[in-house]
């Protein structure tokens, strides 16, 4: 009797857990059967929370999607609490979702302006209050223009970037912040001051090989603040330095050829293979460029062209396959295949382009979980495509409706 009670109590574990592999042998114990089954529980996956795709814009609207094709909007201070301005960018690390802007009107309502926001599921928002700069409290806070996350000084966290304290484009010091766990945040205080640039231009944030790089936007060209507290560089240093010299042609691992570098405007990213490249217009022609640096940290003296005049790489996106993709003005995107050796362009992605709202990309993303490539930009748009894109017969170009401003970033949770 003690047997067939025996028998049915397994038979009734081995139902109710069929969908997991469970260890049953008629030689073990009914405790060590739980046990079995506790640790096989504790074993499976959680479940992934929140959608594959995020896409933040102006007015504070948020663009979600699970397979980068079917996309929902919403936003507003009913979503992000006291949310009025603009979000400008979006990362994903720690488990959380990232996005920083302003408080309320634009990236030049400086003052106490700044807004941050976290989320583990885009539906959830919790508002974190930014550090004030003790060097310069009548300022407070000021607007986040990047953000992104990865590891510098073997410790990976968030940093995210605002504009100079002070009111014109002299020398002075960037708001930046920074966080381990997207929920407390400290000021970046070892930040050199920089002389170019306007006083509104910022940084964008990229991490490669532990080291945080920052080149700055606005002015006739760009700076880099470079930092790596585990190296030599702890001071993060500013390129150029204060006085003068051309942002790349001062880096130490300059080529000796520095006037193909002549470049304004650079944005710097670094690819699936972590490889880093920096993208430009050269300052003689208004020719966009770009170079990848070698392995030993050298760039080479001689750069690709192939975007066209005027036309630097907003967004960046590359693929399983070591293709590299790049997003600019007038909805022009190139692609490389080559690691960037040589770059083909196509001059429009579907419908971008034939009404005067839709003239610019200005962020993508790619999700290996899906093998999916996401491009965003102006009046809501947004292009996907889950092949390697050779033209744009290959993408798909959607708006969601009644969803119309500008798309400033967009991020995937694996990218």
């Amino acid at each position: 009797m003690k047997r067939i009670v025996l028998l049915f109590i397994l038979l009734q574990i081995v139902y109710c857990n069929q969908a997991k592999e469970v260890n049953i042998d008629a030689s073990q114990s009914l405790v060590g059967l739980s046990l079995d089954l506790t640790l096989s529980e504790q074993l499976q996956p959680s479940p992934e929370i929140g959608p594959e795709f995020l896409a933040v814009g102006l007015s504070c609207v948020l663009w979600t999607s699970n397979d980068g094709v079917t996309w929902a909007a919403t936003g507003g201070s009913s979503v992000l609490p006291d949310c009025a301005g603009n979000l400008y960018s979006v990362t994903y690390g720690n488990g959380l979702f990232v996005a920083v802007g302003t408080l309320s009107g634009k990236f030049d309502s400086r003052t106490n302006n700044c807004g941050l926001w976290t989320s583990p599921d885009t539906v959830n928002w919790t508002r974190i209050p930014c550090p004030n700069h003790p060097e310069y409290p009548s300022e407070g806070n000021l607007p986040l223009r990047s953000i992104s996350y990865g590891r510098v000084g073997g410790v990976k966290k968030f940093v995210a970037a605002g504009p100079k304290f002070g009111s014109d484009s002299s020398a002075d010091k960037l708001y930046m912040i920074q966080s381990t766990n997207g929920k407390s945040w400290t000021v970046l205080q070892d930040i050199p001051e920089t002389e170019h640039g306007t006083a509104n231009g910022s940084c964008f944030v990229t991490f490669h090989n532990d080291t945080l790089y920052c080149p700055q936007e606005g002015g006739s060209y760009s700076a880099t603040l470079e930092y790596n507290p585990s190296t030599s560089i702890s001071n993060m240093p500013g390129f150029p330095p204060y006085g003068g010299g051309n942002a790349l042609e001062s880096l130490v691992y300059a080529p000796p050829n520095t006037a193909v570098y002549d470049m304004y405007s650079f944005q710097f990213f670094v690819s699936r293979t972590n490889s880093l490249y920096v993208f430009g217009n050269r300052e003689s022609d208004s020719i966009a460029v770009s170079s990848k640096m070698n392995a030993s940290g050298v760039w080479p003296a001689s750069v690709a062209v192939g975007f066209g005049a005027n036309n630097r790489p907003n967004g960046f996106a590359s693929d399983e396959l070591g293709n590299i993709y790049t997003f600019g003005n007038s909805c022009k995107w190139a692609y490389s295949s080559n690691q960037g050796s040589s770059w083909t362009t196509i001059n429009t992605l579907d419908a971008c382009g034939t009404t005067s709202p839709y003239e610019d990309w200005i962020s993508a993303t790619y999700s290996s979980k899906l093998n999916r490539i996401v491009a965003v930009g102006d009046a809501g748009s947004i292009g996907t495509t889950g092949v390697s894109p050779t033209l744009s017969s290959d993408w798909i170009y959607l708006k969601v409706p009644g969803a119309n401003t500008e798309i400033t970033s967009v991020t995937s949770k694996n990218k």
